[in-house]
């Protein structure tokens, strides 16, 4: 169809995300199958003809992109490039405009990142406070890589879109699908925690502790209190936590208060950040928002926003 076509399709399915953008010079044909659910897109897209667009504000996704023709150069502080043997990652939020060159065409998928933080989260049994960040580039003639790319494609052709319209469960399960791949093949600053030995696995006492405080993270229970729960002494849960959470007990609860507090931000922006520190526990609404800021690069307030 043409760009004009896609883009009224585009606009009735997904709203007018891309309105005020330059439109391209000359005619460009663009062809393929787009798909969205849930904070994850995928697509399958080929253009004739080479276009230079901005893009709008957008919200906290990284697009992941699998060149199978052509080039695409995504420009914000620098370009980075990607061709058929280059594979990209790029923070959407960042990009001040894509060029797609020489009938580029490709395999991609954009996710949340607030997804990762929550799958990861379970994978590694603590709260995830610092952002997740992918390498820019990766090589495709890795095996895994083709295997991502490969999932893509089975999620935009037609035999997968009838399972999707037949079933409501396969929408998420395709989610957690990709999710799960992408976390453990494309590098990023958790890798090297997700291949930690199974040695390292938190023991009973100290996941008993762990999961009162995810449970209850309001109670703010001393260290005294969680051992006599746990049925140990107060000297091996704090070493406990050292060695296999890597922080101390009262760290731990401050991170678990403040993913708490980042989840009600985004998800219910209409409670004050007095209203959500209180609830969560914390007594001083100054500080709350300096443990924020240091955790998650954002003040609540911009958070609830949406700035």
């Amino acid at each position: 169809m043409s760009s004009d076509d896609f883009g009224a399709l585009f606009t009735r399915m997904f709203g007018d995300l891309y309105a005020g953008m330059p439109r391209p010079d000359r005619q460009v044909a663009i062809a393929g199958v787009y798909g969205r659910y849930n904070g994850v897109s995928v697509r399958n897209l080929s253009f004739r003809g080479d276009l230079l667009t901005g893009l709008p504000d957008a919200e906290d996704e990284i697009t992941f992109v699998f060149p199978t023709a052509g080039r695409i150069v995504f420009s914000h502080s620098s370009e980075i490039v990607g061709t058929s043997r280059i594979g990209l990652a790029v923070e959407k939020s960042a990009v001040k405009s894509v060029n797609f060159i020489d009938g580029h065409s490709q395999y991609g998928m954009s996710i949340r990142r607030s997804i990762f933080a929550r799958r990861l989260s379970v994978l590694l049994g603590k709260p995830i406070l610092r952002p997740i960040r992918f390498h820019s580039m990766v090589d495709l003639a890795a095996d895994a890589f083709q295997g991502i790319k490969a999932i893509v494609g089975m999620a935009t052709g037609n035999a997968f879109d009838q399972l999707m319209t037949a079933s409501s469960l396969m929408p998420g399960r395709l989610q957690e699908m990709l999710v799960d791949s992408v976390l453990e093949v494309w590098p990023h600053t958790y890798s090297d925690e997700l291949k930690r030995p199974q040695a390292l696995i938190a023991p009973r006492h100290v996941r008993q502790a762990m999961d009162y405080i995810q449970a209850h993270p309001d109670a703010l229970p001393s260290g005294s209190e969680l051992a006599e729960l746990s049925n140990i002494s107060l000297r091996a849960l704090q070493d406990g936590f050292r060695r296999f959470v890597g922080t101390s007990i009262v760290s731990y609860q401050r991170q678990v208060r403040l993913q708490r507090a980042h989840d009600a931000l985004t998800q219910d922006p209409s409670r004050s950040v007095s209203e959500i520190s209180l609830a969560l526990g914390f007594s001083n609404v100054g500080r709350f928002c300096q443990y924020f800021q240091n955790a998650y690069g954002i003040s609540p307030a911009d958070l609830r926003d949406g700035s």
